[in-house]
């Protein structure tokens, strides 16, 4: 079983990345009405045991397991937090795990060497852990995504 990351970037990436977990909630739900975790369910998102303080990644076995809580496999970046919060606060919230979030409050307002310069040296070993963190929870990472707008 092959597993993707998707790395949404910035307000565009945030915004697309919402409506494709969406419909990849709802593919899902639709094709494995037992509720079970499955190869399919698990290129995208890992089984979580969310019991404890750290949860735990339960591993994809047989395909016969029941899915306890669906993680997004996904790393949320944005240096202006809006976007990112107001996902959280939605309907999808539950699906993102907050230790797969960068943001940061004042933004690069669309202007691209800000965000290079300014803010991708000062949050670019963080960023390298997060993405680090998600790529360990994977069994065999195939791909990563990335979504974001070539205009800002």
């Amino acid at each position: 079983m092959t597993q993707s990351i998707v790395v949404q970037v910035g307000q565009c990436g945030n915004q697309i990345g919402c409506r494709f977990w969406d419909l990849a909630l709802r593919e899902h739900a639709h094709i494995n009405k037992n509720g079970l975790y499955d190869e399919s369910v698990g290129s995208f998102f890992s089984n979580m045991d969310s019991r404890y303080e750290n949860p735990e990644n339960i591993p994809l076995g047989k395909g016969s397991g029941k899915i306890k809580s669906l993680k997004a496999r996904a790393v949320l970046v944005d240096m202006e937090e809006g976007v990112v919060s107001e996902m959280m606060q939605g309907p999808l919230g539950e699906v993102f795990d907050c230790r797969q979030l960068l943001t940061d409050v004042s933004g690069s307002g669309n202007n691209w060497a800000t965000g290079y310069k300014m803010y991708g040296t000062q949050y670019q070993e963080q960023l390298s852990e997060v993405i680090r963190h998600a790529a360990e929870l994977c069994d065999c990472l195939q791909c990563f995504f990335v979504l974001h707008s070539m205009g800002g």
